[in-house]
C-alpha cells in the first residue's frame, strides 16, 4: 500500500514531463501560492515495472488530495491519510506537504494533465484532511504518525 501512495504522490506537476506536460507545468507552478488547482491526470510510473496510473488531484498551497486506481490520498501539509476503499484501509503519516513528492519526478513518463481549473482560494481544508471517526469496526487505520 505504501507503494501506491508514493505512486499517487509522484503526480503533482511537479514531475519530469515530456515538452508538452512541462509547459503545463510552468504554467501551474505560479498558481501553486495563490489558487485552488483541479486538474486530471495520467501517466506511467516505471520505477520497477511501468504502472498506468490516471484520476483527479487538488491542490492549494501546501495541501493536496488524490484519487485515482482505487485510491484516495488527503494530505493537510503535514497530516497524510492514505485511504483504500476496496480494503478499508488508512493509513496516517507525518507528510512534508508538496516537497515530498519531488524524489519520485524522475520515475514518470507519458504525463498528460488536462481540465486543469484554477479555482479561490479557501480557508475551508476538509478536503484535504480524511476523517477517521466515522469508519466502522471493519476499517484498519494504521497511525505512523
Amino acid at each position: 500500500m505504501k507503494k501506491i501512495l508514493f505512486l499517487l504522490l509522484a503526480l503533482l506537476p511537479f514531475a519530469a514531463a515530456a515538452q508538452p506536460a512541462q509547459q503545463q507545468i510552468s504554467e501551474i507552478a505560479p498558481h501553486l501560492a495563490t489558487d485552488r488547482i483541479s486538474l486530471h491526470y495520467a501517466c506511467t510510473y516505471t520505477q520497477d515495472a511501468p504502472v498506468k496510473l490516471s484520476g483527479t488531484l487538488l491542490i492549494q498551497g501546501e495541501c493536496y488530495r488524490a484519487v485515482g486506481n482505487g485510491m484516495e490520498i488527503y494530505c493537510d501539509g503535514t497530516t497524510r491519510w492514505t485511504v483504500d476503499p476496496a480494503s478499508k484501509e488508512v493509513y496516517i503519516e507525518t507528510a512534508e506537504g508538496l516537497a515530498e513528492l519531488l524524489a519520485y519526478r524522475d520515475s514518470l513518463t507519458e504525463l498528460s494533465l488536462t481540465e486543469v481549473r484554477y479555482l479561490s482560494w479557501s480557508d475551508n481544508l476538509p478536503a484535504f484532511r480524511f476523517d477517521t471517526a466515522g469508519l466502522d469496526g471493519d476499517w484498519v487505520v494504521t497511525d505512523l504518525r
